[in-house]
């Protein structure tokens, strides 16, 4: 059987709204007083946001979602930086369902990813443009059939930036798993020859989610490994790699 094993909940409502809990935790008092940014950079490395915190001006949102969003004051909080929420699809829904219902209306997804292919070794950059769905969340949003797409505007509008920062940024789609620790030579062989370039663990159920939710969302990507060979090559830690991670973010900045 696919997911979800109950394909008749795409015509029924659930139980409670990402909404409802942001007003629990109203209620509750424990939201913080702070209005929510227009819009959030995700980051899932904690390199990005140690160098956000050392060079730009940050304050912690406070209240509930103190640990994990940050105001970019120099926007004057209309933008704001989200990590510590943990890594891959269901985690990453998560943060932006609830983010979605604070009054967020934009993200851009800035991660790292491993390259299936020779011509896109660690160091590169990708701006994504689509995910081949191999993880559970994005199911219980919108039902099977293509890949999960992000806000083509957004995205656009991304590339854009990185190429006035004189950034060469390749752009395709990703191969999205929940187990990275499953990852198989017959999954890359047949993943990149369905023209997946890399694998990452959020972008499906994030575009599947602000697809469903109606808000724009755009992602982009540092290599930072290699399977290509059919052999892991991890270059997490490169300089070129935490380059990449830098180069975006500034270039999202700019964007957002």
């Amino acid at each position: 059987m696919g997911v979800p094993l109950d394909t008749t909940k795409y015509q029924s409502e659930a139980f409670f709204q990402p909404g409802d809990f942001i007003g629990y935790i109203r209620n509750l008092g424990r939201l913080g007083d702070r209005p929510a940014p227009e819009a959030v950079i995700l980051s899932y490395q904690r390199s990005l946001l140690e160098y956000v915190e050392a060079s730009r001006k940050v304050k912690p949102a406070g209240g509930y979602f103190g640990h994990q969003v940050s105001f970019l004051e120099e926007t004057g909080g209309r933008v704001a930086i989200a990590g510590r929420f943990g890594v891959g699809s269901a985690a990453a829904a998560v943060m932006i369902e609830e983010l979605i219902a604070w009054g967020v209306k934009r993200f851009i997804s800035i991660g790292t990813a491993g390259s299936l292919v020779a011509d896109l070794p660690p160091g590169s950059l990708l701006l994504c443009d689509g995910a081949l769905r191999d993880e559970g969340t994005s199911y219980h949003y919108i039902p099977a059939g293509g890949l999960a797409r992000p806000d083509a505007g957004l995205t656009d509008r991304l590339g854009k930036a990185l190429a006035s920062h004189g950034l060469d940024c390749r752009r395709g789609p990703t191969w999205t798993t929940d187990a990275i620790y499953r990852e198989t030579a017959g999954e890359v062989q047949l993943f990149r020859n369905e023209g997946a370039l890399v694998v990452e663990m959020e972008a499906s159920a994030l575009f599947s989610v602000a697809t469903y939710r109606g808000i724009e969302l755009a992602a982009c990507f540092s290599v930072s490994d290699t399977l290509a060979e059919l052999a892991w090559r991890p270059e997490f830690h490169a300089e070129t790699t935490e380059d990449g991670l830098k180069r975006i973010f500034e270039a999202a900045l700019e964007v957002l």
